[in-house]
């Protein structure tokens, strides 16, 4: 039974783990709801952030084709382009490409695919392959595809409408083609830190505006990039996934009014530099909060014990019959001070008792 007393754990160290989970729970505590807290406040800011770039990249961007598509249905409805005359037509051309700096050629289109008039005098070609050809023709009101122009050689837009000569059927389509450098630079430029840009998409996640030439040029096919394929696929703005180069990234994308794929992202680590060094200050705050605490118990606990240990020995001497051990805590004016004195009467009580008892 001694042995088994011997092994529990005794006041000091009982004291010493209380003191410190009083003084260290409640700041950890805290601390975690603060967490959680900023994090949250974080998250709001981080995805506010992107959401308002795509937006601003956004309006720009419908804005910029909706100034095209007005002036090119505009211009359709133009006696001299709707007479499907070639020595009319080319006038009307030639005004349109020097007025808009970045339209390269403004053409047209007979319905069976030849070319009838275009603003550069260079030789008529067939269009009849081109996408946006047959979208007009199928009726829709509006043709366009982002391609590698056959004139120019780089990437360009395409933006197509039908010439109607006063029925409902087109007689043929007037076309503009464009180049994407004011489009593209206005998407570049977007930049969200060091690790955040912007690039613009069509429907079939092929490139129309990247920051990497390479990317623009080609015309990279991207219909696999996640962002892409959360958008369209599972309707999901924001995705957060790994790249190439084992970067977490986050990214917001949306759709613009004319079907394109606007996609803001950033790399994670950066858009959430802010929360991580909260969270190590708060970590070295409450690591130093623990130490300082064990510091602190460990002097008082040490303070509280030894009185107690005094006093214990000198119950262990009385027991053993030795009286002339005193108490160094019997000045003391707090319990410990009332236990030492107690102690010594308790002493005295015996010492008297053994005398009686020694002279009978």
């Amino acid at each position: 039974m001694i042995e088994a007393d011997r092994n529990k754990l005794g006041i000091f160290p009982k004291l010493l783990i209380v003191m410190v989970f009083v003084s260290t729970i409640p700041l950890a505590l805290i601390w975690y709801a603060t967490s959680q807290s900023t994090e949250h406040l974080v998250n709001e800011q981080v995805n506010q952030r992107l959401s308002q770039t795509s937006s601003t990249l956004s309006s720009y961007i419908d804005g910029w084709v909706e100034m095209n598509v007005r002036m090119l249905k505009q211009n359709s409805d133009i006696p001299a382009v709707t007479s499907m005359q070639k020595d009319q037509q080319t006038p009307i051309l030639k005004i349109i490409n020097q007025q808009y700096e970045w339209i390269y050629l403004a053409f047209t289109v007979a319905i069976n695919g030849d070319n009838i008039s275009r603003s550069d005098d260079k030789p008529l070609t067939k269009y009849g392959d081109r996408s946006y050809v047959r979208q007009v023709l199928g009726g829709k009101p509006l043709g366009q595809q982002v391609l590698v122009g056959k004139t120019s050689g780089k990437p360009a837009l395409v933006l197509a409408t039908p010439i109607k000569n006063g029925g409902d059927k087109p007689t043929g389509i007037l076309a503009i083609a464009m180049t994407l450098k004011e489009l593209s630079s206005k998407v570049v430029d977007a930049k969200i830190g060091s690790t955040g840009y912007a690039f613009l998409l069509d429907p079939d996640g092929r490139v129309i505006a990247h920051p990497s030439n390479e990317y623009t040029s080609e015309r990279k096919d991207m219909s696999s990039h996640p962002a892409y394929r959360g958008l369209m696929f599972d309707n999901n703005n924001h995705i957060d996934y790994i790249d190439e180069q084992n970067n977490r990234v986050i990214s917001y994308s949306s759709k613009t009014p004319h079907g394109w794929i606007l996609v803001v992202q950033q790399h994670y680590a950066e858009a959430y530099a802010s929360l991580e060094k909260t969270n190590q200050n708060a970590q070295v705050l409450l690591i130093g909060t623990v130490l300082l605490a064990f510091t602190i118990a460990l002097i008082v606990s040490g303070r509280l014990i030894k009185p107690i240990k005094r006093l214990t020995h000198v119950a262990d001497q009385v027991s053993r019959g030795d009286f002339s051990s005193e108490s160094a805590d019997n000045q003391r004016k707090d319990e410990l001070g009332d236990l030492a004195r107690a102690i010594e009467r308790l002493g005295q009580s015996v010492r008297l008792s053994m005398e009686h008892y020694q002279r009978q």
